[in-house]
């Protein structure tokens, strides 16, 4: 089961930028949906796979973008078969995902499967396997599957030119009606059915912090406190007499003379 971690991962692989690198991650993906939404608009079809098929193109160059600026020394990669750039900063690759939407088995994520996402997640050293009865009884942690773990990793190595040791994935829900739900960050691997099983993961929060209410600033000049009371003014009124019908209302009209 995945393990949500409050700042812990982010913190630990990204220093003092992990603020700056997490607010990039959810940016990236919010822009990534506004093209693919566009996308799908302007094909006018019914059907959600203009805006899927941009968005697994999008999503990598947004995330990509970002990073170049805010990490030193931060180079953007083509792995070797990928029809997009990857960011390569301090021995680590970062791969953004899209999962399928509603997708999931037991709290896990599920994404497409390719050879390429599977060959790069293989860096990152698989869980072993539970033990069982059949296992030795000196451990349960074999041969086979110690020479097979090995063969995998050397194998991402070799697809990411020997530039990284480590792939962070980056995974993101997100769909045209609901837009980015979640964004997920960790070290993971990818099983052959697609769903990501992070072993260190922290789970980002994709609603923006509301902005501080306006203060009332002091405006210079004078206010309405500033002028004086009004004061009263005592006298005779006369009343006014009764208008006619061709004049306006309290027009004042003659008596008549005595004769």
């Amino acid at each position: 089961m995945t393990e949500i971690l409050s700042g812990t991962f982010m913190e630990r692989y990204f220093g003092d930028l992990a603020p700056d690198v997490a607010a990039a991650f959810v940016a990236a993906g919010k822009e990534a949906h506004t093209r693919s939404l566009d996308a799908k608009i302007g094909s006018r079809l019914t059907t959600n796979h203009p805006y899927g098929g941009t968005f697994w193109l999008a999503l990598p160059e947004e995330v990509v973008a970002r990073l170049l600026i805010l990490l030193e020394d931060a180079v953007s990669y083509p792995p070797q078969g990928s029809q997009y750039d990857l960011i390569i900063w301090n021995g680590i690759a970062i791969l953004p995902v899209k999962v399928i939407d509603g997708a999931t088995r037991d709290g896990q994520m599920r994404a497409r499967t390719s050879d390429l996402r599977t060959r790069l997640t293989s860096v990152n050293m698989p869980a072993e396997p539970e033990p069982t009865l059949l296992d030795d009884l000196d451990g349960f942690r074999t041969d086979d599957f110690e020479r097979d773990t090995l063969a995998l990793v050397e194998r991402a190595r070799k697809a990411l030119g020997d530039v990284a040791s480590t792939i962070v994935v980056a995974a993101y829900a997100c769909n045209p009606k609901s837009g980015l739900q979640v964004v997920e960050v960790g070290l993971a691997t990818l099983d052959a059915d697609g769903f990501i099983h992070f072993s260190d993961s922290q789970r980002l929060s994709v609603i923006e912090a509301p902005t501080k209410s306006a203060k009332p600033k002091l405006v210079v000049g004078e206010s309405f406190n500033d002028a004086p009371r009004p004061k009263s003014i005592l006298g005779l009124v006369e009343e006014a007499t009764t208008a006619s019908s061709e004049g306006e209302p309290g027009d004042k009209i003659d008596a008549p003379k005595p004769e």
